[in-house]
């Protein structure tokens, strides 16, 4: 590794705090130092060109270069730089043998390391304050973090974790936003023995504050948040579960300080990785049953009309997966009487990741549909699409694709595919693109393309598909129809399973007479395959779901019929 000597010089000035009229012999001291150390053979001058002022500096890299690097992290103003006594003579030096920065780095105390970090994290943290431009600038906040995280100052890197981890899981980088919150939570595992909660011992739990508890489940949450997100809906529960031990568990947890209100996302993302088929229950639901339970009493106690109607659109839920549509119905009134968009959307997708309470509307679209009250159902649509949609953020892109899933499927069931595709177009691909750009991630996106491929064949009938090659191509591709479980299982409790939706490719492309014959035969053998295949995963979703797909299969057995298959 390389470093400056007006770097370590401005380093050794920031940490330790030199004054002004000691610069210039603090400077000669390390120089003699430096020179010491280069004709020992423990350093040597590098012949590479210098760090300019305008250049980008990194954050750590491992245990050994941590420390090493932040002669680099703490950089200050360019103006301050040419003024430096050394900064005519700068030299660029790098160790002789990595022996030696181990064996440097080996006799200094974990003390002494961690208010080093603390030192150079309140330098950077600082700096960035100053620089207006530095303020959104993503790697030196990771910097930052990683060195208040060394430091094993709890507070400070946790917080940061949240803020960095939050603006990662908006941009769609949720694998670097786990990281981030691992790198938290490591830092806690490393003291051992004894019981532990979610993989941290119970010594340190019962030492721990309300603040700090607070933050550590706000740490776990972010982190299921993400990767269910990722759609690895069993590491998500356990990072859940590991929250809601180790709330269970810890002392300050009862204390009148704690604010309990931060648990509530636990209950919910315990309710989702369920609903995505990762945790086992028996037939009567009991476990679901008992989660919801709590989570309504604690957030009717709290009195926050946020966490208070997140717990009444789960109750909804689970009467409806319990076939109590009429109880599901009456349960959406309540959540009417106290859900207000336009001042809560906001909080409830901050704690929540999405508007959960408003996705109760879209719930309710498939409780009418098993009550027979397609009208109902219809003008239901109409004000999700009208009032709700239009008031949320169109930067969070799967909360809208959840908010419209039942309308689209139930608009293409009605007639109204066109008119579907327009609004799947309007409201979930053009804020997507406008704001991650085509190279964006985010969990439903593998359903998209089918979705529109269908609501474009089903409304158009048979007149001419301006992309029927492609569409053919994507169709005759096995692997078009590989999909994680936990997206085929969780997007199957808003509406129809995606499968299903994938499977009516074929069933259109195979309606076509422009298609050949053999084409047509080997299409419908697919789009029953897949149905079938729906149909079975259906069987932990929705009612909807299941009548969905046995309804196609219908229609696919006739065209088979027809075509002789």
């Amino acid at each position: 590794m390389e470093f400056d000597l007006l770097d370590a010089a401005l380093s050794y000035e920031e940490v330790f705090g030199v004054k002004n009229s000691d610069r210039f012999s603090s400077a000669m001291e390390l120089c003699a130092h430096f020179d010491l150390a280069e004709k020992e053979g423990i350093i040597e001058r590098v012949l590479s060109p210098m760090k300019h002022d305008d250049d980008e500096f990194g954050g750590p890299v491992d245990e050994e270069d941590r420390l090493c690097e932040s002669l680099e992290d703490v950089i200050v103003s360019p103006s301050v730089r040419k003024s430096h006594p050394l900064y005519s003579e700068n030299r660029r030096y790098r160790f002789t043998h990595d022996s030696w920065k181990t064996s440097i780095l080996s006799v200094m105390l974990d003390g002494r390391k961690e208010e080093m970090h603390e030192q150079i994290a309140t330098v950077l943290e600082r700096e960035i304050v100053e620089e207006t431009e530095s303020k959104d600038d993503l790697e030196k906040q990771i910097t930052v973090f990683k060195h208040w995280n060394l430091s094993g100052n709890f507070i400070k890197a946790a917080g940061l974790a949240l803020q960095i981890g939050g603006q990662l899981t908006i941009l769609g980088l949720n694998s670097q936003a786990d990281l981030i919150f691992s790198d938290v939570i490591t830092g806690l595992k490393r003291e051992q023995g004894g019981v532990t909660y979610g993989g941290i011992c119970s010594s340190v739990l019962d030492a721990v504050e309300p603040p700090e508890l607070e933050l550590l489940l706000k740490v776990y949450i972010g982190k299921g948040k993400a990767l269910c997100n990722l759609a690895k809906g069993k590491a998500g529960a356990e990072a859940y579960q590991s929250a809601l031990d180790i709330l269970h568990y810890t002392p300050c947890a009862f204390e009148q300080e704690f604010d309990r209100s931060v648990c509530f996302p636990i209950f919910s993302g315990l309710f989702i990785v369920l609903k995505m088929g990762v945790i086992e229950q028996n037939e009567g639901g009991s476990y679901e049953v008992e989660l919801c339970k709590q989570f309504v009493e604690q957030a009717r106690l709290n009195n926050d009309p946020v966490h208070y109607g997140r717990a009444l659109a789960m109750q909804g839920e689970t009467l409806a997966r319990h076939g109590k549509f009429e109880e599901a119905l009456d349960n959406l009134e309540t959540i009417k009487s106290i859900y207000d968009i336009e001042t809560q959307h906001v909080a409830i997708c901050k704690a929540y990741g999405s508007d959960r309470v408003g996705q109760a509307f879209s719930h309710s679209v498939n409780w009418n549909h098993a009550l027979g009250r397609t009208d109902a159902a219809l003008a239901t649509c109409k004000y999700i699409v009208e009032e709700i949609v239009p008031m949320s953020d169109p930067k969070n892109v799967h909360n809208t694709f959840c908010l419209i899933y039942s309308v689209i499927v139930t608009m293409k069931e009605h007639d109204k595919a066109l008119e579907a595709r327009d609004l799947f177009i309007a409201a979930v691909v053009d804020p997507f693109e406008e704001h991650f750009g085509s190279g964006g991630s985010t969990v439903t996106k593998p359903m998209w393309k089918p979705i529109l491929m269908v609501l474009d064949m089903q409304g158009n009938g048979s007149k001419e598909i301006e992309h029927i090659e492609e569409y053919l191509e994507w169709a005759l591709d096995e692997s078009s129809y590989e999909l994680k479980s936990a997206i085929e299982i969780g997007m199957g409790n808003y509406s129809a399973t995606p499968l299903a939706m994938f499977a009516e490719v074929p069933y259109y492309l195979a309606r076509r007479e422009e298609v050949e014959l053999k084409k047509r035969k080997q299409l419908i053998q697919t789009a029953r395959a897949q149905m079938e295949k729906s149909l079975e995963n259906a069987q932990k979703c929705i009612p909807y779901a299941k009548s969905y797909a046995r309804e196609k299969l219908v229609a696919i057995g006739a065209l088979s019929t027809e075509l002789g298959v």
